[in-house]
């Protein structure tokens, strides 16, 4: 599918400027990319609405429409309300044919780990990670099949291959992983603790003795 977002030149810039233009239905943003001028430009936010959730968020080729101009492009980046999460300011960096680039690309979970059924705790650590591809090979995202996965299994960064897609995470960082239930969790360490609970006791009464025997 073809995603097209229609731009817009603008001259202002700074805070009162951008509050501005939010306030008016725009989206301040701004285009650049390997031997470009950065342009700043705005996009309606309604299109940029229906372009995100056309995309589902995920990275995908853009052709920027900039007055007679056309431009491939993806999303670098999108700057947030902390709060409402609302979009604030939108980063385009052009793309040319051939040039390998970075972006990040969300990481999607497929199938039921069967240490879910065993009462485990999936916990989906690393859900996005950054790529650095040629724009034809850029995915709109990773999926992992972590239905073979049990209790204490994961699945790292150096597990993912990709062709035509380096990962610049580190190799040894963790994705995902399926945690013992919390209650096993519980058991093994109680007792554990009541040992280092009763081992520290044990040292307390020997100083003490020792201290009586010298008296």
């Amino acid at each position: 599918m073809n995603f097209e977002l229609k731009l817009e030149k603008r001259t202002e810039k700074g805070k009162s400027a951008n509050r501005k233009l939010r306030r008016e239905g725009y989206l301040p943003a701004i285009m650049y990319g390997h031997g470009e001028e950065p342009q700043l430009v705005k996009v309606k936010r309604v299109d940029f609405d229906r372009l995100f959730k056309a995309t589902k968020g995920e990275s995908v080729v853009l052709q920027l429409k900039l007055g007679r101009s056309k431009k491939l492009s993806i999303i670098k980046e999108v700057a947030r309300h902390p709060v409402t999460g609302e979009p604030l300011h939108v980063d385009f960096h052009i793309l040319h044919k051939g040039e390998a680039v970075e972006v990040a690309v969300p990481v999607l979970l497929v199938g039921t780990p069967r240490g879910i059924k065993l009462g485990g705790i999936l916990e989906h650590i690393l859900r996005e990670v950054t790529v650095k591809a040629k724009p034809s090979d850029i995915p709109p995202h990773i999926e992992i099949d972590v239905s073979e996965l049990g209790i204490g299994d994961s699945i790292h960064v150096k597990d993912i291959k990709l062709e035509g897609v380096e990962i610049l995470e580190d190799p040894e960082e963790t994705i995902v992983t399926v945690l013992a239930p919390r209650k096993a969790v519980e058991e093994v360490a109680a007792p554990a603790a009541e040992e280092e609970v009763e081992a520290e006791a044990e040292e307390e009464e020997a100083g003490e003795a020792g201290e009586e025997a010298e008296k």
